[in-house]
């Protein structure tokens, strides 16, 4: 069923990086709902990138397809300029791209992962930001870039050393971005999601024993969906969030409010 919250959002121009599944293809699908224009964009998963493309389609909205790969710094103008003119500019930039690190510090020594989940998870979405930012001062438009961070960006554990950091580089590079580009317009917030199972992570999570391992520790006792941070990236594009940046809503079923303390009966 389409369901319609925000219908300020028909016509918004909305690019969201790696689209092509999980937490990406579930914010395209809620927003195809909401009536706007999508520009996807997949780096390695042409074919589940196809897959968001008929859903979105199917629900009605009009749709383009860029691919880039994030890794190629020398590639990056050039993607957001596709993006860009696929519907003759942008209204709102969605940093959902990224890779997820585990990793110990000593088994990185090198620093060869750390680099690379620096320069896909914080240093792409500074450049295409950017690029957005100057964009949308030139046309004289307002803008909203949202940042798709994590509960790790807040709190971590072992081997998250490479995406603990790049995760907070990017909430602290937000609130930076919001306070220079607010007199301008232009909204910076971060979407920072619990655990939220998708393609490579729910089967294992689906396992009696992980499950109850997980929930048992959120005081709503479920797993976020790919639906919930679909809508909660429509709640921050919309006029309901107007008088809202440089902040980190964080979606996670109470998990990081609990804080890693025991349950008491």
């Amino acid at each position: 069923m389409n369901q319609t919250r925000y219908p300020e959002l028909a016509g918004k121009r909305v690019w969201i990086t790696g689209s092509s599944s999980g937490i990406g293809a579930g914010m395209a699908k809620i927003l195809a709902q909401q009536g706007c224009k999508l520009v996807l964009h997949y780096c390695r998963n042409e074919t589940g990138v196809q897959q968001t493309l008929q859903t979105v389609a199917e629900l009605g909205a009009e749709v383009e397809v860029v691919w880039g790969d994030f890794a190629d710094y020398a590639s990056l103008e050039n993607v957001f300029h596709q993006a860009w003119s696929a519907f003759d500019g942008l209204d709102v930039l969605i940093n959902n791209a990224g890779i997820v690190t585990k990793s110990t510090a000593l088994n990185d020594n090198t620093g060869a992962a750390f680099n690379r989940t620096i320069a896909i998870n914080l240093q792409a979405p500074y450049r295409l930001s950017t690029a957005f930012a100057k964009a949308c001062i030139d046309a004289k438009q307002p803008g909203v870039i949202i940042n798709n961070s994590s509960i790790h960006g807040q709190q971590t554990c072992e081997w998250f050393s490479a995406y603990a950091a790049s995760k907070a580089g990017l909430d602290a590079m937000m609130k930076v971005m919001a306070v220079e580009w607010g007199p301008k317009g232009i909204r910076v917030n971060s979407l920072a999601p619990g655990v939220v199972p998708v393609e490579r992570t729910a089967k294992i999570l689906a396992e009696p024993k992980m499950a109850a391992t997980w929930t048992k520790t959120m005081p709503l006792q479920r797993f976020g969906h790919v639906d919930d941070m679909g809508w909660a990236t429509a709640f921050l594009i919309s006029d309901s969030a107007a008088w809202m940046t440089g902040s980190v809503l964080t979606v996670d079923g109470g998990l990081i409010a609990r804080g890693g303390y025991p349950a008491r009966e």
